[in-house]
């Protein structure tokens, strides 16, 4: 699945981005938590350090892009997205922030004072230099926001080696320092020996902010940090999936013309597994998901809008498609281990420690950055149970594509594995009898047609069995819900995963 611009593959005729993140760029088209971007930029305003946690899948990143960051924009505010590299040859993270709000800054003001930061200071340094204030080119004065999405890092790509923890250790310090709003102690031991470097330094301001975003499920590796960062525990909010309102507004306002609202709520109670708007909770990354694929579909047909019946037509697509396109460039291996392994017997969702997963995909000789794809993709999620960290698929309703695709995988292996002991078998008999070498092909080629038609038998079998129980039930179900089509065009599907 290849990374695509969002701001190129959105407008009125496709106002939803499926997967990908909303931007300032594309932030007209970004609805449903107005709630939370007030309340965020709230905290960012009274204290130095905010904490944004939540699960994956739930538009963290896009509520900094296109709800907070276009709001504080405009209010003083010089944001500065901060993304660490923690490659052996990238430079230190604080030399990586230094770099990141300099070139922020370029594009929306100056400092007052030029050429007085110093290769190698501390980032407190560098934000405290005295009467060095950025303003913009009507001479207001900037307030610098650091925002670190994805801040979790810390605890993944960057404990991979000894240098890498080594270096995350200086990053917290320096960064806590800067949150703290305290003097580093290099800084603190040249005072003692230079009263007038003092001078160079103004110890009140507190003229910028700093955010960090990053999964629930990192939340207590953050709090080991709190001895040197205190004020991580101070100033957080957490991030909750979309109740049912916020999502119907998430669908219909960016389509307007596109979708009626009794096809909106028939797709946020979808997306809810069913539940009616008062109490569902809906994953933004799973909504947008769905409209992006419908869209395509009412595209496709040269349709005016999404309608009922190609909701009702396209539920199993959707889900199939997306599986499909996450799997593509992924090695066979990964496919099955997904499929064996977190998916139960009877077609449930199962959930299993990430050091479990891990090792399997190790013994598989896979990517070892599999897991955190399949995660950004949002077919995998993880979440810390009892201090235990489990990986999942991110929704039930995709575990009847999984089950599906792994009884067509396992169905193929059985006849390949068939077709190896028959081959084994042709093989051994003519080595046998040489002298009944035609005879014995005659029969074999009997058997290999005899085979051919038994699995063509299971074949008609399963599907005509498939066939009748999804017409009985969904009869039924549309029977008993004649009197709310919105339900109604949930079909077998909503309740198949509801079972």
């Amino acid at each position: 699945m290849n990374d695509i611009d969002p701001a190129a593959a959105i407008d009125a005729r496709n106002p939803w981005l499926g997967l990908a993140s909303f931007t300032e760029e594309t932030r007209e088209y970004f609805h449903g938590r107005d709630e939370e971007i007030g309340e965020l930029a709230r905290r960012v305003q009274r204290k130095l350090l905010t904490v944004l946690f939540g699960q994956s899948g739930l538009g963290k990143t896009s509520i900094l892009r296109a709800g907070l960051v276009p709001r504080l924009r405009g209010q003083g505010y010089c944001p500065v997205y901060v993304r660490i590299d923690y490659g052996r040859e990238a430079p230190e993270p604080a030399e990586q922030i230094k770099r990141a709000i300099a070139q922020s800054a370029r594009r929306s003001g100056e400092w007052t004072k030029e050429g007085v930061a110093v290769t190698g200071e501390s980032l407190w340094e560098f934000l405290h230099h005295r009467d060095d204030v950025l303003q913009d080119e009507a001479g207001k004065t900037l307030i610098p926001l650091l925002i670190f999405d994805q801040f979790e890092e810390i605890f993944t790509l960057a404990q991979s080696d000894e240098q890498g923890r080594a270096r995350a250790a200086r990053f917290v310090t320096d960064l806590a320092d800067l949150v703290e709003n305290r003097p580093p102690q290099e800084l603190e031991a040249r005072l003692d020996s230079d009263d007038a470097a003092a001078e160079r330094f103004d110890f009140a301001r507190s003229d910028y902010r700093v955010l960090i975003a990053l999964r629930e499920d990192y939340l207590a590796p953050l709090e080991s940090l709190k001895a040197t960062m205190p004020s991580i525990t101070q100033n957080r909010l957490r991030l909750a999936p979309m109740t049912g309102t916020q999502a119907l507004a998430a669908v219909l306002r960016p389509g307007r013309g596109l979708v009626a609202e009794e096809v909106a709520a028939a797709i946020v109670r979808f997306v809810a597994g069913g539940a009616e708007l008062a109490n569902a909770e809906v994953e933004p990354s799973l909504l947008s998901l769905i409209c992006r694929e419908l869209n395509d579909t009412r595209l496709a047909e040269g349709r005016r809008e999404i309608s009922l019946d190609l909701l009702d037509g396209s539920r199993a697509s959707i889900l199939e498609n997306f599986y499909e396109r996450c799997l593509a460039d992924q090695p066979a291996a990964v496919r099955r281990i997904i499929e064996d392994e977190l998916l139960t017997a009877s077609g449930f969702r199962e959930n299993i420690a990430e050091e479990r997963l891990l090792a399997s995909f190790k013994a598989a000789a896979v990517p070892p950055d599999t897991l955190a794809v399949l995660v950004n993709r949002r077919l995998l999620r993880i979440e810390e149970r009892l201090d235990i960290r489990r990986v999942e698929l991110t929704h039930d309703v995709l575990c009847g594509v999984v089950k599906a695709s792994r009884d067509l995988r396992q169905a193929r292996e059985e006849t390949e594995a068939t077709e190896r002991l028959l081959a084994e078998q042709r093989l051994s008999e003519v080595s046998a009898r040489p002298d009944a070498r035609a005879a014995g092909g005659s029969r074999l080629r009997c058997i290999d047609a005899a085979r051919d038609r038994r699995g063509r038998l299971r074949h008609l079998e399963h599907a005509t069995r498939e066939a009748r129980r999804g017409t009985r039930a969904n009869d039924a179900f549309r029977g008993r819900n004649r009197a709310d089509p919105g339900r109604a065009s949930l079909g077998l599907f909503d309740r198949r995963f509801r079972a």
